[in-house]
């Protein structure tokens, strides 16, 4: 299962991750770029399917926005009510002034907007449009009668007189199975998904290169992205936002073993790119680097802590920069792009770890800039995990810091970042002490069986990403330990910090 990784692929560092904000309990299809924002496509079945506007805070972060009315008119699908399965329009939209997507009429304009009555058949689907970027052609998934089964790939195209009448797309891309989903990528590519050509397991991802003469659109014969992208589980809706990002739909399960299914949206990046036909590096831009110094001590005694593990990662897309130990010092350097948000944490085998996010400017290119705040190391570990305060199995997005603050790191890649730390402890870890604590709102029973809840959530987590279930002790304290309020500190921020698990190390002496 393809859930956090980043490794060399064809001299190629790559990553893929799910996107956070746009994996959750509902299907998440598909991520359109439109305009100043972007639109997530999610719904339980297409009949109750709709289109979210979100910002990109990262590749892998997504985040709920208004649809300005300033974006232009967009092609979309329009599904039809339950009552009638398998029907579908193309169907252009405008931005309401409360932005809303609302269908343009039809008219005899020449413009790309609105898409014709003619190029949609009644009582079957014409779906999943593309437009190329001179807005001269449109690919799009039907049924209609012609068609070689299931749905193919069809195309129209614009000219002075209107839309000509869907033509089949020539080649052999489609198959009596269904050929959906497909993207233009770039001028000269279409992406899609299909269940017709060799495939690792269901629907595949596939990329064809682009043959246009006059009227006729040929695709080439089409070419599998293969692994690790496609799964033997479904993936569709394959979306280049650009030559070094991919971002698609699968239901592949979140852990290994997972009844539910249901489709999030996941995302490709690679640190050099590749052609997504010709399967060859793109040449990547020069780099200009300097060098982060700084120390690593243990927080309980401000000791230095040598041959500790230094990580520096790219804050956006998690991919390891670089990583060296610490000397007989506690000192680190490491070498990392300048003008990029880097995250660089440390970590030790009879400790936990700490993080710091840098940023190294420009005129420490070829230079070494000094990182004034040591990263302390605790012999004790708060996980500030947060949750609403009755839940305990659905985290908000992102962690707390020690002040209650939401930081930018995931509730996900902290755990990983946790599990990376105790499998580093090796055989001198003999046991793993979990304990859960709540706020004041509620009993202490109560609160006593929602610390519980807490932790075997956490240690779930945990075991999901490979630690053993033999090692964790889960306990609880309920609100019993509560922290001493702060002067001037809000309630609901005492409330934050209150919330959180304790994680101690027993190790070997």
């Amino acid at each position: 299962m393809v859930y956090d990784t980043s490794r060399p692929m064809n001299g190629v560092r790559w990553s893929i991750r799910r996107v956070d904000g746009a994996s959750g309990p509902d299907n998440e299809w598909a991520l359109f770029p439109y305009g100043s924002v972007d639109l997530v496509l999610t719904g339980y079945t297409p009949q109750r399917a709709r289109y979210l506007g979100v910002r990109r805070l990262f590749a892998d972060t997504v985040r709920r926005s208004e649809i300005p009315p300033s974006n232009p008119p967009i092609l979309l699908t329009s599904v039809a009510d339950a009552a009638i399965i398998g029907d579908a329009d193309l169907v252009g939209y405008r931005i309401s002034d409360i932005g809303e997507l609302v269908p343009i009429a039809d008219s005899p304009s020449h413009s790309p907007f609105p898409i014709p009555h003619s190029l949609n058949v009644a009582l079957h689907w014409d779906g999943h449009p593309t437009m190329s970027a001179d807005s001269t052609l449109v690919v799009f998934a039907s049924d209609r009668p012609g068609s070689m089964g299931g749905t193919d790939l069809w195309y129209a195209v614009r000219t002075a007189g209107g839309w000509s009448d869907p033509q089949l797309v020539a080649g052999p891309v489609n198959t009596p199975c269904d050929e959906l989903s497909p993207r233009f990528a770039g001028d000269s590519v279409i992406v899609f998904a299909s269940a017709g050509h060799a495939s690792v397991g269901g629907y595949d991802l596939f990329s064809a290169r682009i043959n246009r003469s006059g009227s006729l659109l040929t695709l080439e014969a089409p070419r599998n992205l293969g692994t690790p992208v496609n799964t033997p589980f479904d993936e569709l809706f394959p979306v280049w936002t650009d030559e070094r990002t991919l971002y698609y739909a699968s239901d592949q399960p979140r852990r290994q073993g997972a009844d539910r299914k249901d489709f999030d949206l996941f995302v490709l990046t690679s640190r050099v790119l590749l052609d997504p036909i010709r399967e060859a590096p793109l040449k990547p831009l020069p780099i200009e680097r300097g060098t982060v110094r700084g120390t690593v001590v243990n927080q309980q005694t401000q000791q230095p802590v040598a041959d500790a593990d230094v990580t520096a990662r790219d804050a956006e897309s998690r991919d390891v920069l670089a990583a060296t130990r610490t000397d007989t010092a506690g000192s680190y350097s490491l070498d990392v792009p300048v003008n990029t948000p880097v995250d660089i944490s440390a970590q030790a085998p009879d400790l936990f770890y700490d993080d710091v996010r840098v940023v190294v400017p420009k005129i420490f290119t070829n230079d070494t800039m000094e990182v004034v705040r040591p990263l302390q190391l605790p012999v004790t570990y708060v996980l500030r995990v947060n949750f609403p305060t009755a839940i305990y199995n659905d985290p908000y997005a992102y962690t707390l810091d020690s002040n209650g603050v939401e930081t930018t790191l995931t509730w996900q890649e902290s755990l990983n970042q946790l599990a990376r730390n105790v499998q580093l402890s090796g055989s001198r870890l003999k046991r793993l002490v979990l304990i859960g604590h709540t706020d004041d709102v509620d009993t202490d029973a109560s609160n006593m069986i929602l610390g519980r809840n807490r932790v075997n959530f956490i240690m779930d987590e945990l075991a999901a990403r490979g630690v053993s279930r033999d090692l964790m002790e889960g306990r609880t304290a309920g609100e019993s330990l509560l922290p001493e309020r702060r002067p001037g500190e809000s309630q609901e921020l005492w409330r934050k910090r209150a919330r959180r698990v304790e994680l101690v190390k027993v190790l070997e002496q």
